[in-house]
């Protein structure tokens, strides 16, 4: 007569001051290792037997699928709920998050009714290839990159397992734009002194001095300012990274020159920060001083006049990365523009002139010897 199998094989019972507990016994089929321990709310041995087979089942099939190589069927998420799902990080995260809903609109009416599963490499070429007559190829790698960034959140959250497809894709070569140059500081003080406003006079004298970002020099703080040091702190900057600077002897004239109407140094007469017209005031104010502006973004010249004088005065890369609070040397350097010839020539007059080791006559004379030895060897 065959032996019967123990029904309740496995699984143990210990005794303690608040009862009875159940626990399971076992060797996982995947890593080799004992596992024994209490089943949690398991109030008889019939349970404890049923979580065992539960748990013993579940680490057989992942020693299968590891030994065959099976991966799981990912899951079946739309892909408009996953960029809503980005959108929703991203508020929180990142200062450009108004920039990726407007983009995120865009592919969510492209892939409409499509599950992450449906997004390949041939649908992904057939968008651009529809969208790229429609807009510029820069606007179609930008559409690109944030579908990147929405699969790479879905693999991040576990609910992508595959490759990643808008990195299957060739993306347009584009050509990086003509810099849009720099100033003089005749340019500057023009513009300068085009304006009406004293606040925002100060703040092209600021700008033109220490190269930091209009958004940064209107949200300054009195607060973050330490006039006896001579610096300032750049509270979350476009790179996210807070940076202590110090000031020049004009920028810090700027700054005590502000009266304190309240937490912000450049303010209004009520004591808000500068938020809109910027930009407008500015293009106007360079029109009355018949300086050419680039077409975006007119503030932000000051920061690459800054940078170009920096390099050109002889200021190292790394130096000018710390100071305009950049995350790498690349970027300064894209910012900068080669100084003029004038400045060219000044420069190459600096290497050091070369004189002969044993002072004068001695180069003649070494001269005079390769001569003679020449003359030797053709005889």
């Amino acid at each position: 007569m065959a032996k019967r199998d123990n029904p309740n094989r496995g699984v143990f019972v210990r005794k303690g001051k608040a009862g009875e507990s159940y626990g399971i016994d076992y060797v996982h089929p995947l890593t080799g290792q004992r596992v024994r321990k209490i089943v949690k709310d398991a109030t008889s041995l019939e349970e404890a037997v049923t979580a065992r087979e539960i748990e013993l089942t579940d680490a057989r099939r992942g020693a299968m699928k590891k030994a065959y190589g099976i991966r799981e069927r990912p899951k079946a998420v739309p892909f408009g709920a996953m960029v809503d799902k980005y959108l929703a990080w991203s508020k929180d995260h990142k200062k450009s998050w108004k920039t990726d809903a407007d983009r995120a609109g865009k592919l969510k009416r492209a892939f409409r009714g499509k599950l992450l599963t449906d997004i390949t490499p041939a649908l992904l070429e057939a968008f651009m290839a529809l969208r790229a007559k429609r807009v510029k190829k820069e606007t179609v790698n930008r559409d690109l990159s944030l579908g990147c960034q929405v699969f790479e959140k879905a693999i991040e959250w576990g609910m992508w397992t595959g490759p990643n497809p808008f990195r299957q894709v060739a993306w347009y070569k584009v050509r990086k734009g003509k810099k849009p140059g720099s100033l003089t500081p005749e340019d500057v003080r023009a513009i300068r002194d085009a304006i009406d406003h004293p606040v925002k006079r100060a703040m092209v004298t600021f700008a033109f001095h220490t190269g930091w970002r209009i958004s940064e020099i209107r949200t300054l703080k009195w607060e973050d300012v330490n006039l006896l040091k001579g610096s300032a702190w750049i509270l979350e900057p476009k790179n996210g990274e807070s940076v202590e600077v110090p000031l020049s002897a004009e920028a810090l004239r700027a700054v005590r020159a502000q009266r304190r109407r309240g937490p912000y140094v450049f303010c209004k007469l009520n004591g808000d920060p500068w938020r809109t017209n910027m930009q407008r005031g500015l293009k106007e104010a360079a029109r009355r001083a018949g300086v050419a502006l680039p077409l975006r973004k007119a503030w932000h010249i000051f920061r690459r006049t800054w940078a170009s004088m920096m390099l050109q005065g002889g200021c190292d890369v790394e130096t000018l990365r710390v100071l305009g609070n950049w995350k790498t040397p690349a970027m300064p350097l894209w910012y900068a523009d080669a100084a003029g010839v004038d400045r060219q020539k000044e420069l190459l007059e600096r290497v050091p002139e070369l004189k002969a080791a044993g002072g004068d006559g001695t180069e003649k004379a070494q001269m005079k010897k390769v001569v003679n030895l020449s003359d030797w060897k053709k005889g």
